[in-house]
């Protein structure tokens, strides 16, 4: 049986040769299609499609021995097929090609089996593409736009390809198309990253519907997660987002600009999403900020939260918080945490794989299901960070800056040093006491827990157009000093309910000295948190570090650098056992 002949067609600026190369690399091990290289007179090296070059003269020739199964002529050039593809049509391989409108006619009655594949986008998305290809001038895209590229016969089979959205779809379609119109089986999407394609929106709904109902085991889940940390496009990022978001529970408010705040963490102490909530939620701004628990590190928000309030709140539940108030600080595992995150997360981890990419898509993922409209991101940097160089962190900055657009959320993202903790505290309760004398304006509150708050509480009011950054600065400020974020904080702590059970006291308690004079040059994030987990945080609530000095300070032998606080003799021992193995402190003599 002779092979089909599709003919692809379609508007300049509609992707066409994008489209014909990814189904030709999704194909690439499959013998029975063929995507020919088209003859052109223009040089093989004037951009765009790989094509063979040919003068006219040339070109002239060759037609005229027969050596084209098909030709014509568009823009001042000439093209053709080669013959020998009309052979492998002949032996049952299937032949796909770009070409002009005006030889469908003429095609069909030659290769009776041929269907035409239309590949169509909306009018803005050519004129961009147009642009983007730098070959013509605005005019000659204006002509291009406006030309009538007549009818397609009507005896002629017709398949639309919508090329309008992500590159991804749009091969995933011709691709699809491809294997059922000649009575193959498309490969599963999944099967299809671990082979390092790229996948669309749609093919990730699908992988992740067939995760979240148990179709894969853990190995091919593990196999699609190591190929989706080295190969997963841009593009690809925002499409995974758009396609987990669809798996969480989303929330919606009644306002039109949604405001939250993510930090990447990694640093110790930096729980200044609880004064910038109550501080935004005092200006009028809607912000219900859902957090995790901590995972690796010595507490997260919501531990943090839970010393002084109920965090474990259903949607109902957080949307009367937020009605109260204006905003809330709650545990994401009742709202946007997905059975998808507790699978991924319980591979992620014992595989230690680490993908940018994977986690913008996650973040931003859990903004949407949130509800989210405007967003600011915290990026600490330092050497013992998530992210260690300032160069990485410019990278994940215009990564979310991309996806966030993409996916229509308006971002501010923040790179801040991350070379030490912030604020004293280290472990929940600590944690919450900073937070509290911060929000209190109480003496000896910590100044750099107070100032990086406001910098990320600015940031948030500057999201209202009525709101200049300065004039940002000025209400952030103010509203912290007084008392407005304080009085907030607390209704919205009333709101969602006393904390289940009271923090216990943490009794052991040593102090761990300097061993020399000079300067703290360095404070290790990563030991720190080590120590303060050994001491028993986060399931001992009250158990972690208490800073004493902080980078820059001169010390002497025996200053004491920091406390440790332990609820049992056993997490006394096994905390100094590991500040005994780790020196977190890197003291310069001066």
């Amino acid at each position: 049986m002779a092979g089909t002949l599709f003919l692809v067609v379609g508007p300049s600026g509609s992707g066409k040769d994008t489209l014909l190369a990814g189904a030709r690399a999704q194909l690439v091990g499959d013998p029975g299609f063929v995507f020919p290289s088209r003859v052109i007179t223009r040089p093989a090296d004037a951009g765009g499609e790989v094509h063979e070059e040919a003068s006219p003269e040339d070109f002239d020739k060759r037609r005229d021995v027969g050596d084209f199964m098909l030709h014509w002529e568009a823009h001042g050039l000439q093209y053709g097929i080669p013959e020998r593809h009309a052979r492998d049509l002949d032996s049952g391989r299937h032949v796909v090609v770009n070409v002009s409108r005006r030889i469908i006619g003429e095609a069909a009655s030659r290769y009776p089996r041929t269907i035409v594949f239309e590949v169509v986008a909306p009018p803005d998305v050519l004129k961009e593409r147009l642009g983007a290809r730098g070959r013509e001038s605005r005019d000659d895209i204006g002509r291009r736009l406006a030309r009538n590229p007549g009818p397609i016969p009507d005896n002629v089979e017709r398949r639309i390809i919508d090329n309008g959205s992500t590159v991804e779809d749009g091969i995933a379609q011709m691709t699809d198309a491809l294997l059922s119109e000649t009575g193959r089986s498309a490969p599963q999407p999944l099967q299809r990253k671990i082979a390092g394609f790229a996948l669309g929106h749609d093919e990730y709904r699908s992988v992740i519907a067939d995760i979240v109902n148990g179709k894969f085991d853990e190995h091919d889940i593990a196999d699609f997660l190591v190929a989706v940390t080295r190969t997963l496009t841009r593009n690809e990022t925002t499409a995974l987002a758009r396609a987990r978001a669809e798996f969480a529970t989303c929330l919606e408010w009644d306002a039109e600009l949604v405001a939250d705040k993510h930090s990447m963490g990694g640093i110790p102490g930096n729980r200044i999403s609880m004064i910038v909530v109550p501080i935004v939620a005092a200006h009028g701004m809607t912000i219900p900020k859902t957090s995790s628990r901590a995972i690796t590190s010595p507490a997260g928000t919501a531990d943090t939260m839970e010393v002084l309030a109920r965090v474990d709140l259903d949607a109902g539940e957080a949307r009367e918080v937020v009605r109260q108030t204006g905003g809330c600080l709650v545990w994401n595992g009742k709202l946007n945490h997905s059975r998808l995150d507790e699978v991924m997360n319980a591979l992620t981890r014992p595989l230690r794989l680490d993908s940018r990419r994977w986690s913008v898509s996650s973040i931003l993922s859990k903004k949407l299901a949130a509800g989210a409209t405007h967003c600011v991101i915290d990026i600490p940097v330092g050497p013992a960070a998530k992210v260690r160089s300032r160069d990485d962190a410019a990278e994940l900055r215009e990564l979310f800056l991309h996806v966030g657009d993409a996916l229509g959320l308006k971002l501010d993202v923040h790179l801040t040093d991350g070379e030490s903790p912030v604020g004293r505290g280290i472990g929940p309760a600590l944690e919450a006491r900073d937070v509290v004398a911060v929000l209190q304006s109480a003496a000896g509150a910590p100044q750099d827990l107070r100032d990086k708050a406001l910098r990320f509480a600015a940031s948030a009011l500057a999201f209202d157009p009525a709101t200049s950054p300065v004039e940002a600065a000025r209400l952030a400020d103010e509203t912290l000093s007084s008392g407005a974020a304080w009085e907030t904080f607390a209704r919205m702590a009333a709101a969602q309910g006393p904390p289940p059970e009271d923090v216990p006291d943490a009794p052991h308690v040593c102090e761990i000295p300097a061993e020399t004079h000079g300067i703290v040059d360095a404070i290790d994030c990563f030991r720190l948190a080590g120590i303060a987990r050994a001491a028993g945080a986060p399931s001992d609530k009250g158990a972690g570090l208490d800073l004493l000095v902080h980078r820059g300070a001169r010390v002497e032998p025996d200053t004491p650098l920091y406390r440790i606080e332990a609820r049992t003799e056993t997490g006394l021992d096994a905390a100094l056992a590991r500040a005994r193995e780790n020196h977190a402190f890197s003291i310069r003599e001066s």
